[in-house]
Formats: structure tokens, C-alpha cells, sequence
């Protein structure tokens, strides 16, 4: 077997379950997935919903941030010099350098969505923080009032009516 066989199957040995070309439509696919999150981010929010854009940027950040070591993998391989360790031809090189640049993209119009929402993030957090504090107030509020009350201990609130 030549040596060009010989190196295929040590890459084929590395991911036996995918191969090469799926997975990198498999990749493509996902970006087009973050891309669209990313365009769901920068639309208006609905009324229904105000904090869509915020699930959208995180869905699209998470995409991304699954997709870079592979797609830089890929990425790698398609800018290889030495004509021995070739993987791709000038096609697929094309495609995935491409692809780089499509992902290269994305996370910028990803970081400078972060930045324009930072605001609507801060008033979401905000509002968690006084639904946490409410729920705990609550809490402390049916506590006190069961130490108070020793029918509440036994059976509830209920046995007093």
C-alpha cells in the first residue's frame, strides 16, 4: 500500500464514525443554525416576548462556540502547504476557508450584538434578582407564620378554618 493509503486510514482510524464530508456539511448546517439565531438577535423584539433576542444571541453564541475548534480543524487542514500532507483539494479548500470566514463573521456580529443587548441583559437580571427576592420573602413570610401558629405545624392553615 502506498504511503498516501496508509495515512488516509490513520485519519479514518481518528473519527470512524464520521466521515470527513458529513461532518463538515454537519458543521455548515450548524452555522447556518447560529446564523439565523443571529438574525433573530438583531429583529425587534416581540411584545409577547421582550427577552427573545437575548435567547436567540445565547443559542448563537453557543453554536459558535461548539463549531470553532472543528471548523478551525478543518480550517487547518485546508491551509496545509506541504503537498505529503494534503488533505483537500483546491475545491474543498476553497469551501472551508469560506466557511472559516462565514464563522469569523458570525462571532463578530455575535460580540457586537452582546455589546447593543447589554442593556436589555442587565434589565433581565434585574428583574430575576427581585422575583428571587420576592419568592424568598414569601418563603420567610409562610415560615414565620407557620412558627406562629401551632395548628400550622400540624395541618396547615387549613385546619383553622
Amino acid at each position: 500500500a502506498s504511503l498516501w493509503v496508509v495515512r488516509r486510514l490513520a485519519r479514518k482510524a481518528q473519527h470512524p464514525t464520521i466521515p470527513a464530508m458529513a461532518e463538515f456539511k454537519t458543521l455548515v448546517a450548524r452555522l447556518d443554525e447560529a446564523e439565523q439565531f443571529l438574525e433573530r438577535a438583531s429583529a425587534p423584539a416581540p411584545a409577547a416576548s421582550p427577552y427573545a433576542p437575548l435567547d436567540a444571541l445565547d443559542a448563537a453564541v453557543s453554536a459558535l462556540e461548539e463549531l470553532t475548534p472543528r471548523v478551525g480543524v478543518f480550517e487547518k487542514r485546508a491551509l496545509e502547504r506541504d503537498p505529503d500532507k494534503k488533505v483537500y483539494g483546491p475545491k474543498m479548500a476553497e469551501r472551508v476557508l469560506a466557511v472559516a470566514g462565514r464563522l469569523a463573521d458570525a462571532a463578530e456580529a455575535a460580540d457586537e450584538l452582546s455589546d447593543s443587548l447589554a442593556p436589555l441583559r442587565r434589565q433581565r437580571s434585574g428583574e430575576r434578582r427581585a422575583e428571587q427576592q420576592r419568592e424568598e420573602e414569601e418563603a420567610q413570610a409562610a415560615a414565620q407564620a407557620a412558627e406562629l401558629h401551632p395548628l400550622a405545624r400540624r395541618g396547615g392553615l387549613r385546619a383553622l378554618r
